[in-house]
């Protein structure tokens, strides 16, 4: 633990590091705030289940749609800018469900959340880019993804226990309150590095709000020049993207979306694979659903520091293989329940889930830190907006590919079958790995 430390110790700018990995824990938390409370709306304002689960529909849709404008966005006015604006629009957002009287009004507001989160990470995790090199990178990456973690974890106790003593709308607007002091303090506390400045602009003036980036030279962008439509369509599109689309880029981006594809899958189907498919109690399927969280805390710590002395495509295989190794094993867990006693049965999903949690979500922080080697400062914003638009579409189809497996066959049947994702990553990874 002490050599691991040591190492996190070599972070360039560990106070802006920390600062935008709270502001993760904000912003997935705001995300998580009407799970907790839906059998509560349901009841005080009188709507039915399928409609309090459209409010996150609504909220992941406006999420997903306007990630890659964002990442354009904050490529022209400044990182910073974006993602203090965007945390302040979610917070508003949040006062406004509050106070919501009506279904029309809380859905309104999940839609402003919404256009509003999609700010952050092309934001954030550009400025974690921009702000290290390629030795620290990864271990930025680590602790970055460890604060997201924490605000997951922590939205179901903190908004779930004031909405139990209290009610729920003084939950969202504690919630809300929290989210703007830490904001105010985020504004005067972060530097944006001279290293994410353009053309010798002082870190001052990017602090103040200026844009950290130039406009990029049209002769930097690579044509094929032969003025067909497809090269001027080409030329366009990189121009708006402020990037070259190369081989490197399109692979980093499928592995994201099938990271994200598969870490959603586990995440929504881990509990009823437990409960449903084992045949455990809920409580028991709940408790290893959180050794496998709290393993994922753990993952995004260690795994980022790997991620910098290792090479990361292979890193990245390792990981993706352990993890479609370890879901292929639940059906030998499913072979050997009615021989095996209560307690062994626990312990070996206790024991399973807890090495999930470390593989899967180890694939993060190695693919965050390969995305890194793309994003130059001048368009990291692109390019974070392009992968974590990649992502979203992974994290909605993920749950639905295999809610329908699990539907016309069983919860038994689609789980494990989510290690053939992991295989297909792996090759991904390995592909990367190869790119000169």
């Amino acid at each position: 633990m002490k050599a691991l430390l040591t190492e996190y110790s070599e972070i360039e700018r560990p106070r802006n590091v920390g600062l935008i990995s709270f502001s993760h824990g904000i912003n997935e938390f705001y995300g998580l705030v009407i799970p907790p409370i839906i059998p509560l709306l349901v009841t005080d304002l009188d709507i039915t289940y399928a409609a309090a689960g459209l409010l996150l529909t609504v909220f992941y849709a406006m999420y997903s749609i306007f990630q890659l404008p964002a990442g354009m966005i904050a490529d022209r006015i400044g990182k910073k800018r974006l993602l203090v604006w965007g945390l302040v629009g979610m917070a508003i957002g949040l006062l406004v469900a509050s106070t919501a009287q009506s279904y029309e009004t809380l859905l309104m507001a999940k839609v402003l959340m919404g256009i509003a989160g999609s700010t952050y990470h092309p934001a954030g995790m550009a400025m974690v880019s921009d702000g290290e090199t390629e030795e620290t990178e990864g271990k930025a990456m680590g602790v970055f993804g460890l604060g997201g973690q924490i605000g997951v974890a922590s939205a179901p106790v903190i908004i779930g226990g004031i909405a139990a003593l209290i009610d729920w709308r003084t939950a969202l607007l504690v919630a809300a309150a929290v989210g703007i002091i830490f904001t105010v303090v985020f504004q005067f506390l972060y530097r944006t590095p001279p290293s994410a400045t353009p053309n010798g602009c002082s870190a001052n003036e990017a602090t103040d709000g200026g844009t950290d980036t130039a406009e990029p030279d049209d002769k930097s962008i690579q044509t094929n020049g032969d003025g067909s439509v497809a090269s001027r369509v080409q030329t366009r599109i990189q121009r708006m993207l402020r990037f070259e689309l190369t081989v490197g880029i399109v692979l980093i981006s499928l592995v994201t979306l099938l990271v994200s594809l598969q870490i959603r899958s586990i995440q929504t189907f881990a509990t009823g694979f437990v409960a449903d498919g084992i045949g455990q109690t809920t409580s028991i399927a709940n408790g290893v659903f959180f050794v496998m969280l709290a393993a994922s805390a753990v993952s995004s710590i260690w795994v980022g520091s790997l991620a910098d002395r290792f090479d990361r495509g292979r890193l990245g295989v390792l990981a993706a293989i352990l993890t479609s190794l370890l879901l292929l094993s639940t059906i030998l867990i499913i072979a050997l329940e009615a021989a095996l006693v209560d307690w062994m049965v626990t312990g070996l999903l206790v024991a399973m889930f807890g090495l999930l949690g470390l593989a899967v979500y180890g694939c993060t922080p190695i693919k965050n830190a390969l995305i890194s080697e793309y994003a130059t400062t001048e368009a990291s914003g692109s390019i974070f907006g392009v992968t974590q638009t990649a992502s979203s579409a992974g994290s909605a189809a993920g749950p639905a590919i295999f809610g329908y497996i699990a539907t016309e066959f069983s919860i038994a049947v689609a789980f494990p079958l989510i290690a053939v994702v992991g295989g297909v990553i792996a090759v991904g990874f390995y592909t990367l790995s190869r790119q000169p």
